[in-house]
């Protein structure tokens, strides 16, 4: 470890984005740092927890901290933190405006060069000077800087069809958004501190603060059943089965399975008296104990041995347990009757604040304790069984996926389904569609579970839970709207599909978009029966992350371009062409990648990049490209079809 001495000055401050531009404070990310490495998930998140903050006009927003070592009295090397700050650098040199003045400085040339600087890697600078360099970059240097890039086209499609809130969004980054600015002494060995910083012990975390608050209320013996309770839940990329035998120490045949007859192939579940299973741990530790100080050390000490394997497969969660706390207490306040102002938001950033406020300050916080973390097992084990997880399927893919828990023989194993499934895609559409910080459709979703324990029908109440919450013109906040169909408190439906006859383009939500993909997926066999096999391949369709709205029609065709949605000799005026090409009809939801391929392509050669492509990633784009030719006609046909789909379903789900 490094040692600390008299000598050894460390300086800790909160800065601003603003307050490292009056210091003229320059960064540089070192050698032996990897490169950036968030995916979509995260940068995600930290927009929409900033845009959060700035819409909630909240004091400040506390992003982290970052540590870095001095070079000179201005330059300091990164050595914890960066992939936040490469963050919030692209963040603000997609946002210009005044955070041109964080972004750049003034060069020895008097030219613009970024703030953030990379050691030795001029390619890395190159891009950050000017990211349209990238496309010249070498092979190798460009899947080093690929998740940069990919980070890069994530902000600038979260910003599309927000002009009127940038302003205020700058002002908030500029200003608001605070984080801790920790500097070590100069000719501190760089490379020794990153290691230890890498090596580190984990920070107590909030829902462990929390956790021993909960048990502060709890007896002693009571303190152990329910520590055990906790702690498997809070892992939540590991199946819950998994994490209460591994705490418990507990066979499969002692913890969950009464039935014995290995030549049944059945899904199996775990048991209802769990906390009679760890006071049996308790008893048999004790008397353990017991033999040992009466006779010795003995080899009925030895754990037993299991007679199943048991095989989960690599998952990790859609949610994080703070989340998962939170979508608790509102299931748990929801059968107590109070008031609408005192429901409580989905913000893990504020999870000890919110039990503070709606649990540890109320009357029943004593009596509350075990119920609640008996709520909080009951909807971790229904979690499981039918929430989507991402799946590891190989060939670094995940998909979301429900894995039952089956006993086959002697291997108990969850299991990949066989086909897919409308359960677990409508999920993966209202996972890809919402903010990932709140999810707020899974209050009212686990609510049901405790009350439901069939597939089919959780699936027709989560589809009409998605229609009410997301298709209707519905003025409420999605947490009211949540809460109302968790205290079955029906909401006033009127469908919003009106709003896919306007010509909002790149504004449209891509919510309309994600919920087409699954209407059409739904409706497949009309369309198999239309046309025999030409549509098979849509049984096997899957949700990918999509946030780019991308026109089939390009927004500036060229002029060998005959499939436009106008004829040059029609005589229409700039407005209607604008509203064609801006109509729903003509619009498709794309990755990011895949709509910097399609760029300003002619229909037919985007049509021969999708028909190339190995995956189908857009049902719409499917139908549109079958199309020989696209014009007004064939655009239009094609979104009245999916508005008279849409509004069928609609009137079939509610």
């Amino acid at each position: 470890m490094i040692k600390s001495s008299s000598n050894l000055n460390v300086d800790s401050s909160i800065i601003t984005l603003s307050e490292i531009v009056d210091k003229g404070y320059k960064y540089r990310i070192p050698l032996y740092q990897r490169l950036y490495v968030w995916g979509d998930d995260q940068v995600q998140m930290l927009l929409e927890d900033i845009e959060r903050a700035c819409i909630e006009k909240q004091a400040y927003y506390y992003i982290g901290g970052v540590m870095t070592t001095p070079s000179d009295s201005h330059l300091f090397d990164l050595i914890d933190g960066q992939q936040r700050f490469t963050t919030l650098w692209l963040i603000c040199n997609e946002l210009k405006g005044e955070l041109l003045q964080f972004t750049h400085i003034q060069g020895d040339n008097n030219e613009k060069v970024p703030r953030l600087l990379f050691a030795i890697r001029d390619f890395a600078n190159s891009y950050f000077t000017d990211p349209e360099k990238y496309s010249s970059l070498t092979k190798e240097e460009k899947a080093e800087l690929s998740k940069i890039d990919q980070a890069q086209r994530t902000i600038k499609h979260f910003f599309e069809g927000k002009d009127g809130n940038i302003q205020s969004f700058r002002d908030f980054v500029y200003n608001k958004v605070k984080f801790i600015h920790t500097r070590m002494p100069f000719g501190i060995d760089e490379n020794r501190l990153f290691e230890v910083l890498n090596n580190r012990g984990m920070q107590l975390q909030h829902h462990e603060i929390l956790k021993a608050r909960f048990l502060e209320l709890l007896t002693d013996e009571e303190r152990y059943k329910y520590g055990i309770l906790w702690e498997a839940c809070s892992n939540m990329d590991s199946y819950i089965e998994k994490n209460i035998k591994e705490l418990t120490g507990l066979t499969w045949n002692l913890l969950m399975l009464s039935d014995t007859d290995s030549d049944i192939d059945r899904e199996v579940n775990l048991p209802d008296n769990i906390l009679d299973k760890i006071s049996n741990t308790i008893r048999r530790k004790e008397i353990s104990l017991l033999k040992i100080l009466n006779e010795g050390v003995c080899d009925d000490n030895k754990p037993a041995k299991d007679e199943y394997e048991y095989d989960s497969g690599k998952v990790r969660s859609i949610i994080s347990f703070p989340m998962f706390l939170i979508h608790t207490l509102r299931v748990y306040l929801s059968d107590l009757n109070i008031n609408e102002e005192n429901v409580p938001e989905v913000n893990e950033k504020k999870l000890l604040e919110i039990f503070k406020k709606h649990f540890f300050d109320t009357d029943y916080k004593k009596d509350s304790a075990k119920s609640f973390i008996e709520l909080l097992w009951k909807l971790r084990v229904k979690f499981d069984k039918f929430v989507v997880k991402w799946v590891d399927v190989g060939n670094n893919e995940e998909h979301h996926l429900i894995k039952k828990l089956y006993l086959n023989k002697k291997i108990l194993q969850r299991r990949l389904p066989e086909s897919n499934c409308g359960f677990a895609l409508l999920q993966s559409m209202l996972y890809h569609s919402q903010q990932i910080v709140t999810l707020y459709w899974l209050t009212p979703f686990l609510k049901k579970m405790l009350v439901c324990n069939d597939t089919n029908e959780l699936y027709l109440f989560l589809r009409q839970l998605d229609n009410q919450m997301f298709s209707g013109a519905n003025d409420a906040s999605l947490s009211l709207r949540s809460w109302y169909l968790s205290i079955n408190k029906q909401l006033p439906f009127e469908s919003g599909t009106s709003i896919l006859s306007q010509p909002k383009g790149t504004r449209f939500w891509s919510y309309w978009f994600y919920k087409l993909e699954f209407i059409l997926w739904f409706y497949r066999n009309d369309f198999q029966n239309e046309k025999n096999d030409e549509f098979k391949e849509w049984d096997n369709y899957r949700m990918t992350k999509k946030n780019s709205v991308e026109h089939i029609s390009p927004q500036t065709p060229k002029e060998y371009d005959t499939n436009k949605l106008w004829c040059d000799d029609e005589g229409i005026n700039g407005d209607i062409k604008k509203e064609r090409l801006d109509s729903y009809g003509n619009l498709v939801l794309l990755s990011v990648g895949l709509n910097s391929e399609y760029s300003n392509k002619t229909f037919s050669e985007k049509k021969t990049t999708f028909s190339e492509k190995k995956r189908l990633d857009s049902l719409k784009s499917d139908l549109i490209f079958k199309y020989e030719h696209w014009n007004w006609q064939n655009c239009k046909e094609h979104q009245d079809r999916m508005i008279q789909l849409f509004n069928k379903y609609l009137s079939e789900q509610l």
